[in-house]
């Protein structure tokens, strides 16, 4: 089965509104002839998710949130839900990045609940997940986080395989690393929900990737695409990695 390619840049806490638009203009200019081919997904900060969803609006350009909270009621204050999300122009949502994980103090069950929280809304969930530091990866730990999903919802996810300690690198992990943690997760889902819905579900590298190392990182076919941050808020360096995505069909 062909699996679209999938990138997704996250912007953390940068980029204004003004940036934001401007970027989404230069970014269009230099990605376009390659967006058809790849999937690419922008996570601005909740500032400026509104404003880019309606600058990307009538292009093959997604727009996610970077987090979100699960509820239940509305009495939460600085946190945002599901449905603002969606309000806003979002149609994905990342949930389980290590930093969110670290500040929140989060275990596996709350991350679960955000990312049944997210389909109930109609968002399609962006799961990043990985080992932490010092620790050996254990793709078994996606039973937690995949509590309560059945196949059609896990083959619409996407899947950032981010060991905790590439994030902030120099340099990502090693091909290989980044090949073997993709693998791991596919192979899981096939074992959990069938070779099909693991065909299905798109799974990517994150972690300090750059224009640079991107080729290296995509020559496994186990890896679907890629995640940037630093480099995704930079126009130029997002195409590019776009465009070696696209390369590699």
């Amino acid at each position: 089965m062909s699996r679209r390619p999938f990138v997704l840049a996250n912007w953390k806490m940068a980029m204004t509104i003004a940036q934001s638009v401007t970027f989404v203009g230069e970014f269009l200019s230099r990605a376009r002839p390659w967006l058809d081919t790849v999937e690419v997904v922008l996570c601005p900060p909740y500032t400026a998710l509104a404003a880019v969803a309606a600058a990307v609006r009538g292009t093959p350009i997604a727009v996610g949130g970077q987090d979100l909270w699960p509820g239940p009621g509305q009495a939460h204050t600085g946190a945002i839900s599901a449905e603002l999300l969606a309000d806003a122009g979002a149609t994905w949502a990342m949930v389980g990045h290590w930093e969110v994980r670290r500040r929140l103090r989060e275990d596996d069950q709350a991350v679960n609940r955000k990312v049944r929280a997210a389909l109930e809304s109609n968002l399609r969930p962006i799961l990043l997940f990985g080992e932490a530091v010092r620790e050996i990866f254990d793709p078994g730990r996606l039973a937690v986080l995949l509590d309560g999903c059945d196949q059609e919802a896990v083959a619409r996810m996407a899947f950032v395989y981010e060991p905790e300690g590439a994030i902030g690198q120099r340099e990502p992990v090693s091909p290989a690393h980044a090949a073997a943690g993709c693998r791991a997760i596919r192979r899981w889902l096939a074992d959990r929900f069938g070779e099909e819905t693991a065909e299905q579900a798109r799974i990517i590298y994150g972690g300090s990737v750059t224009p640079e190392h991107a080729a290296a990182l995509l020559a496994n076919p186990d890896v679907d695409g890629l995640g940037a941050t630093r480099r995704g808020r930079d126009p130029a360096a997002f195409a590019d990695i776009v465009a070696q995505i696209a390369a590699r069909g």
